[in-house]
């Protein structure tokens, strides 16, 4: 399929943004929504390469979720040619090939992109706005830049990075979609506004399109957005900013549960790997922000245990949301849960509180470790909770683990990853062990 991206200045946004829309079969009408007022007021008049590489990531996005993956001819893998509009075109036809291996590791399709020059100014600042660029300066310089998803492992990211820095600020960078978490980043950051007085800001941008139809709900590509715009948030602040991106090591992996979930059934928005890739592609963008994950070596409940702060941990753990099936309320025993209880997230999420006492299925839509879920139905709520107990029989070793890993990629410190993944397995075997039921415990060959 090829897609063609299309500027029109003639209809620019209110915010200084050129309008921006896709052309292709099915796509024609589909606009890019990214209100952009705050993002200068608050940063300043953009870079051209920073604002190039969020427009980049943000059009890849809306088209990863509005192009339907049953139109392919095996039904999910996607073929996407698509012409995308740059200030600097030839630096970015340089990088094509790999900008598309990296898409193709995050999605799952064949990308092919090409970029042509920039035939209109994408942003212009409205005469009758004032620059605000001195807001930033009065604000003072940050330290850092931090992902900022209302997760358990970004919050203590958060409060990791305040700990050790008692003398620095950090940018939480929150994104949301039109349905998206803002509610929960909103809340977890005034908890630390008032924790850390005077060395926080938070900053919450939406990325999505109109009208908002997604015809593929799993956005992989989300994380590549993220990325775009933490870079431009830390290099508005400095070349050397670093930009944290907080997710333990056993999610970032995410290696395959069960041979179904090999290849790109499994999300792979945080993996070495990708994270490798996006570090040579912002580097050979001018970028010189490092992109910092601290916790690549560290399992969820080891984050939990080594939180520099327990005491803040604890009383904000309850309003994180680590669910992947926030939507699906209908079926839930307490529908007014935060998360799930049930999808993989979920599961880890829970192993890593009991470790320090946190664990209370109640928290949960559904109590995995109660008679509110029977792991032998046939229902969907029961399909994680079985593949996550085939895993923990299938990895007893070192070896088993790595075996795992390089199904999916071979990575950096491969060992020590290896070795991380096998004590989060026990890990989760130690919260099963003490708190699953009979026919939980018997899955997971406990």
């Amino acid at each position: 399929m090829t897609v063609t991206v299309k500027l029109d200045p003639s209809k620019r946004h209110s915010d200084g943004l050129a309008k921006v829309t896709l052309c292709g079969q099915g796509l024609d009408g589909t606009e890019l929504d990214l209100p952009f007022k705050e993002l200068s007021d608050r940063l300043g008049t953009p870079n051209a390469d920073a604002l190039d590489l969020l427009l980049v990531a943000s059009l890849c996005y809306v088209i990863d979720k509005v192009v339907e993956r049953k139109s392919s001819v095996d039904a999910w893998t996607r073929e996407l040619s698509v012409e995308l509009p740059v200030s600097n075109p030839e630096r970015w036809n340089a990088i094509a090939g790999e900008f598309d291996a990296a898409l193709m590791f995050l999605t799952g399709d064949i990308w092919s992109t090409s970029f042509r020059s920039i035939e209109c100014d994408l942003f212009k600042r409205p005469k009758k706005r004032r620059r605000r660029r001195m807001a930033l300066i009065r604000q003072g310089s940050m330290g850092a830049v931090g992902l900022f998803s209302g997760g358990l492992d970004s919050l203590i990211g958060a409060i990791d990075f305040l700990e050790v820095n008692p003398q620095e600020r950090i940018l939480l960078l929150g994104h949301y979609d039109s349905s998206g978490p803002r509610s929960q980043q909103v809340e977890l950051h005034e908890h630390l506004r008032l924790q850390y007085p005077g060395r926080t800001s938070a900053l919450h941008v939406r990325v999505s399109h109109k009208p908002f139809k997604n015809a593929e709900p799993s956005l992989r590509s989300r994380s590549l957005v993220f990325m775009a715009l933490g870079i431009y948030a830390a290099s508005s602040y400095g070349r050397e900013v670093p930009l944290y991106a907080s997710e333990n090591g056993l999610i970032a992996l995410n290696a395959p549960l069960t041979p179904s979930r090999a290849g790109s059934c499994s999300t792979r928005t945080m993996h070495p790997f990708f994270l490798k890739k996006v570090r040579s592609l912002v580097k050979q963008l001018g970028f010189d922000n490092p992109i910092v994950n601290e916790y690549q070596l560290k399992t969820k409940a080891d984050c939990v245990l080594e939180c520099r702060n327990a005491v803040v941990l604890g009383a904000l753990a309850r309003t994180t949301v680590s669910c992947s099936h926030g939507s699906r309320r209908q079926h839930w025993t307490r529908k007014g849960a935060n998360n799930c209880g049930y999808c993989v997230p979920c599961l880890f999420r829970r192993a890593s509180l009991h470790i320090v006492g946190l664990d209370d299925g109640l928290d949960y839509g559904i109590d995995v470790c109660s008679s509110e879920l029977d792991t032998t139905s046939d229902l969907s709520s029961a399909d994680d909770v079985r593949a996550v107990a085939a895993f923990l029989q299938k990895i007893r070793s070192v070896g088993a683990a790595e075996r795992a890993i390089v199904r999916v990629a071979s990575v950096d410190c491969q060992k020590e990853s290896a070795e991380m993944l096998l004590r989060g397995v026990e890990q989760i075997r130690s919260w099963i062990n003490a708190k699953g039921t009979l026919s939980l415990r018997t899955a997971a060959g406990l």
